[in-house]
């Protein structure tokens, strides 16, 4: 318990310290409860989700949650939210300078900024179209929708954004997450409440969320009816997505075991909608956790077909950042192994990213030290059997996003935003 409070109380310090976002930012509206406290409610209320009345449309301080990508022809992508418009710029000079930003939603619509929740974008393989994801707020806390449009012309213009789903009750629909596979194909993963409402409704137990996802095969024009992951998620943990080396694409969530234990399961999602979806097990550290942490984990999968998962617990005690792997059949590989320990006595680690290239892996995350959040990172070169000490990247004594590992050409880069500097695209292969 003791690991556990100390968790949750440098958690409080450094999550005020790191996200002072706008309204509409889970750490600064009534959607914040999700982070220490059960969230059981359906959600009610009309479509008419758009009027989340004045005090929350007052910004506080501009969102610093930014989602980046490269396309196929080392163009960087990065996506962010000014006001209630999500905003798209590019740059062709691994991020010294940014071009203008562009508007994607012509008309204005609230939008979810918090870190776990930031806007996604991702390119097709020929990299002539982009596409963005996001959360919107519904008045209800709690509720959203899943927004996409795309650009196919160089993100010059954007098309009017589409909700993915098909259900469009005002309930939990957010936490998106994007990934196009190697053919082009589209797949949007969210946080899903619409079996807790058909459970409430019946009078039936029902633990936590479910996730879902949406598939698209024409290139964004359209997406198939959505199908569920899984039952019983955590309910505000960003979801992983990463592609094996038969070009599929899995998923790895926090699900909420019985018993309330907050461990993490993996899915592969199938595009035919005729295969089915088998969710196994993918962490055992046995958490018991009545709450929802807003702390998901990261996922990359080397050609041996080994997934390598970075993610949040407590273990033996230890609230911490853990590491572990789990075989190709799903057996797991050693043991989980706290990779943000650096031997400082204050420090805390979190919201880890991970990449891997080949049989090497890299290990990004922030630590809060008192006063100042640092980036982290490791390197693997045998497949995460050996990593090297921890170095420092990057730091500020100001607000950040979490941080993203981008793969362009063989070349690892670290993208980031601060309070006190901005954008920044950090490269990371030298590190050793």
């Amino acid at each position: 318990m003791d690991a556990l409070r100390k968790w949750a109380a440098v958690w409080a310090v450094g999550f005020s310290l790191t996200q002072p976002l706008m309204a509409h930012d889970a750490s600064g509206d009534a959607h914040a409860a999700h982070g220490m406290q059960m969230d059981m409610a359906g959600g009610k209320g009309g479509m008419g989700g758009m009027n989340m009345g004045a005090a929350a449309a007052k910004p506080t301080k501009a969102p610093l949650a930014t989602g980046a990508a490269f396309d196929a022809k080392h163009r960087l992508w990065v996506a962010w939210v000014e006001g209630q418009h999500v905003v798209v710029a590019h740059s062709d000079d691994r991020g010294r300078t940014l071009s203008p930003p562009v508007t994607v939603n012509a008309m204005p619509e609230p939008i979810y900024t918090s870190a776990e929740n930031r806007p996604k974008i991702a390119a097709s393989p020929d990299a002539k179209t982009i596409y963005v994801t996001w959360s919107m707020p519904l008045d209800a806390p709690y509720t959203g929708m899943v927004r996409f449009s795309r650009s196919t012309d160089g993100g010059a213009t954007w098309s009017v954004p589409a909700t993915v789903h098909g259900d469009r009750r005002p309930i939990t629909h957010r936490f998106d997450s994007l990934i196009v596979d190697g053919q082009g194909r589209i797949f949007v993963t969210w946080i899903d409440k619409r079996d807790l409402t058909l459970a409430k409704k019946a009078g039936k137990p029902y633990d936590g969320a479910a996730v879902y996802f949406a598939v698209s095969t024409d290139g964004g024009q359209t997406f198939q009816p959505e199908r569920k992951v899984a039952d019983h998620t955590c309910e505000c943990c960003r979801i992983a997505l990463a592609l094996d080396s038969e070009g599929r694409v899995q998923a790895m969530w926090r699900n909420v075991f019985e018993g309330q234990i907050r461990d993490h399961a993996l899915a592969v999602l199938p595009v035919d909608a005729q295969q089915p979806v088998v969710p196994i097990r993918a962490t055992f550290s046995g958490w018991h956790m009545e709450a929802c942490p807003e702390h998901g984990p990261a996922l990359a999968i080397t050609p041996n077909g080994v997934r390598h998962m970075a993610w949040f617990s407590v273990v033996n005690g230890r609230a911490d950042v853990y590491y572990s792997r789990l075989s190709a059949d799903g057996k797991p590989i050693g043991e989980p192994w706290a990779f943000g320990d650096t031997g400082k006595p204050d420090e805390q680690a979190s919201h880890a990213a991970l990449i891997g290239q080949g049989k090497t892996l890299w290990l990004a995350w922030k630590d809060f030290g008192g006063d100042t959040m640092r980036l982290m990172l490791r390197r693997s070169d045998d497949e995460g059997a050996h990593w090297s000490a921890p170095r420092t990247l990057a730091q500020t004594a100001g607000g950040s996003d979490n941080p993203q590992l981008l793969d362009d050409a063989d070349r690892i880069y670290l993208s980031w935003r601060t309070q006190n500097d901005g954008y920044m695209l950090v490269p990371v292969e030298e590190a050793k």
